[in-house]
């Protein structure tokens, strides 16, 4: 077509030109949700870590629960085995994780009064955990300590930088992520894959505004999940895309907060082999005093 009027190429010249200049608009981000499954059996009430293995998701309880891993599986909405870990105690296990070759067990929790001595890791053999172990002794032990922490005067309650709920492991490293209930950040800590007595390095801290429960790596992928609650018990999701495991970096970080679910106390996440997420609370007891059951979600990406 040939515009002969002047005036009209004028006025269509001008209104491409404020397009032109018009601020590009960012693509609408992905917004993720969490899908409840169902609730978990009473035995898992105090669950506070979880990872998929050999067609089961494997869960700990929190202190003072028995020394045992427990396998759900989730079509059936059972726990189908109870594998007791002998020469173990449940001082404070907060999570489960593992590598190509072991589970690990984190018996690291230390807000009580934030002077423990003993924080250990145990090492669970994969090659251990046949079809019908019902006892497996741990194939070793990671003592440590935390290389800024000095002071090991007993402070309050749920007062201390130096408390841990969540780590990962690689195939020669475990990377600690603390939970300070100071300041609500996470410092990040490593420690080499071997058994005996290690000190904890220190290596970064990400400011996540709440406190870490919990976390899951997929290696594959290159995503790192952390999991976590505010003060508030107000559930909380952060997605650092391009994690870097050696060098602790990455490319892009995610927070997603679910107040729907608030109070929710999550405690544990794990990855599935068909890489979707799936997030446990433990039973919560309300200022009303009514208890909610233990809770097992799917990450919901819409």
């Amino acid at each position: 077509m040939i515009i002969k009027n002047k005036a009209v190429m004028i006025s269509l010249t001008c209104m491409l030109s404020l397009v032109a200049c018009l601020p590009m608009e960012d693509p609408p981000k992905e917004t993720i949700d969490l899908q409840k499954l169902n609730n978990l059996p009473e035995l898992l009430n105090e669950n506070s870590g979880m990872t998929a293995y050999d067609d089961l998701i494997w869960f700990i309880n929190d202190g003072g629960n028995d020394s045992a891993i427990y396998g759900y599986k989730q079509s059936a909405r059972t726990v189908e085995r109870s594998v007791a870990i002998r020469n173990s105690s449940n001082v404070d296990w907060e999570d489960i994780t593992q590598n190509e070759e072991y589970l690990f067990i984190g018996d690291f929790g230390n807000n009580a009064s934030g002077n423990r001595n003993d924080l250990k890791i145990y090492m669970i053999s994969k090659s251990d955990l046949t079809p019908t172990a019902d006892t497996i002794v741990p194939a070793g032990i990671i003592h440590f300590q935390y290389e800024d922490q000095t002071d090991f005067s007993p402070v309050a309650n749920n007062t201390t930088s130096f408390d841990c709920e969540a780590f990962i492991a690689t195939e020669d490293s475990i990377v600690l992520f603390a939970k300070d209930w100071l300041n609500e950040q996470t410092r990040l800590y490593t420690l080499p894959l071997i058994p005996g007595n290690h000190v904890a390095k220190l290596r970064k801290q990400w400011n996540v505004n709440g406190l870490v429960t919990s976390a899951a790596w997929s290696a594959d992928e290159q995503v790192l999940y952390l999991l976590g609650y505010t003060s508030m018990a107000l559930p909380f999701l952060t997605i650092w895309s391009g994690f870097d495991s050696d060098n602790l970096t990455y490319s892009e970080v995610s927070r997603t907060e679910f107040s729907n679910l608030m109070p929710t106390q999550a405690e544990g996440i794990a990855i599935l082999p068909d890489a979707s997420v799936l997030i446990s609370s433990e039973a919560f007891t309300q200022i009303s005093n009514m208890t909610k059951s233990p809770e097992l979600f799917v990450v919901d990406y819409d």
